[in-house]
């Protein structure tokens, strides 16, 4: 679910009725610095003999992720690698099986040559799903059905909760949210303040090991039951990892929340479980128009978690 406020300070709640967030974990290196990444990819492409370091990266992590049930239908499944937006340094890999969407995952460009793994995720509409974006377009009357050939639609993203499509059509401009596809309150300096106009270095975080130790997942609730974020209760101290996995061990709810414009907008997101790697780096799983895994680290670093 996403929230809106005025100049008066009144908040607007829009109909998403998901929840999100997280402001600003920024992914990029200057072009110098990732060239090197950058050249593998374009030397040899998807598709391409033999495979780039990139593709197999992603092959690395497919095996390991496959191993868990929410990720079968990975094994065997067609990904295709795509740049992610301009001036980043950072690929948007979409899993499909039979001519559908089974997943995505963001790949980011490290200085040293190598990749990490950013945000990943299941479900029938990934992250910038063009059909979803369509429907969107034509569901909300922003066009007709005859006209969805004649939109200009470019990804931005500089992080999971500041990620959009830009669509233009005719002289009007829309940001619509990357995963659910539904039209945020955002321009185009609102953007430019967020992401700074230019490249940033990406933050270190952890790089995904090549095996997964746990997996839970936790029965999908309403994050908006109670808004503990305006009864000013104390936020969960989620840094604690031990304390963090115990709560959703035992099945009980966790929220996250994420201003990542400032008033203009919130995201809150219901926390279902965690994925945590060998060496461990703990991804959290959040319920978004499908099942979203985003690293602790940008979470802990652009948003507060609430009971």
């Amino acid at each position: 679910m996403i929230s809106s406020m005025d100049r008066a300070g009144r908040r607007r709640r829009t109909s998403l009725r998901f929840a999100a967030t997280v402001a600003i974990a920024a992914l990029l290196w200057s072009s110098a610095a990732v060239r090197p990444a950058a050249a593998e990819l374009a030397a040899g492409g998807a598709g391409a003999e033999p495979q780039s370091k990139l593709e197999r990266q992603v092959e690395s992590w497919v095996a390991a992720l496959s191993k868990q049930k929410p990720f079968q239908d990975w094994q065997g499944a067609d990904p295709h690698i795509a740049a992610l937006g301009p001036g980043t340094h950072s690929w948007l890999v979409l899993f499909t099986k039979e001519g559908q969407d089974i997943g995505y995952m963001v790949v980011h460009a490290v200085v040293d040559g190598s990749f990490q793994l950013g945000e990943y995720g299941t479900g029938p509409y990934s992250l910038f799903s063009m059909q979803q974006l369509k429907r969107s377009l034509v569901y909300s009357g922003l066009i007709s059905a005859e006209e969805v050939g004649l939109i200009t639609a470019s990804k931005r993203y500089a992080h999971p909760f500041a990620a959009a499509w830009e669509v233009r059509i005719g002289e009007q401009t829309y940001w619509l949210d990357a995963k659910t596809a539904e039209q945020l309150p955002v321009d185009a300096a609102q953007w430019a303040s967020l992401t700074g106009g230019g490249d940033r270095p990406l933050p270190a975080g952890q790089a995904a090991a090549s095996r997964v130790d746990a997996l839970r997942l936790n029965e999908l609730f309403d994050a908006y039951e109670k808004l503990p974020w305006l009864t000013k209760e104390t936020p969960f101290p989620a840094e604690d990892v031990r304390k963090l996995q115990k709560r959703l061990d035992e099945g009980k709810h966790l929220r996250y929340v994420a201003e990542p414009f400032g008033d203009a907008m919130l995201y809150a997101a219901p926390v279902i479980g965690y994925q945590r790697w060998a060496d461990g780096r703990i991804d959290l799983a959040l319920d978004m128009a499908g099942t979203r895994f985003i690293p602790l680290d940008a979470l802990l670093a652009n948003g507060l978690f609430y009971r």
